[in-house]
């Protein structure tokens, strides 16, 4: 019974575009979460990158994940986000693991629902709101 019962809460929680982090921290849920919601890059993106991202690709030099100007103007492989393309673009990829390096490194992946909303920003046109 225990067993169904988080099953549940976590395809509830899911289905509203929240996740749960391994920690058990429930994640998500600003502009983008159901309901046809724009994707927020300030409430939905960036805190994923500063949760998971920006230890790495927070600063001064390379790829810069702490503001959207860092993500548009993307690193030393290029431009990370194509707006309205999500499919070909490179963060996503590398965020799923098909595109390498597998990303983040030597760190636990991100969620299904956190690549989704991120691809969704993208789909979107990537805006800075």
């Amino acid at each position: 019974m225990r067993a169904l019962s988080f099953a549940l809460l976590l395809s509830l929680l899911a289905a509203c575009g929240l996740g749960v982090k391994p920690t058990g921290e429930i994640i998500g849920g600003g502009g983008g979460g159901g309901g046809g919601d724009t994707v927020s890059f300030a409430l939905d993106i960036l805190p994923i990158f500063q949760q998971d991202c920006t230890i790495c690709h927070g600063g001064a030099g390379g790829l810069n994940l702490d503001s959207f100007a860092g993500v548009i103007a993307g690193g030393v492989s290029g431009a990370i986000v194509l707006p309205g393309n999500a499919a070909q673009s490179l963060l996503p990829r590398r965020l799923d693991g098909t595109a390498p390096p597998v990303m983040p490194l030597d760190a636990p992946a991100l969620t299904a629902p956190e690549v989704d909303r991120i691809r969704t920003w993208i789909d979107e046109g990537a805006q800075d709101n």
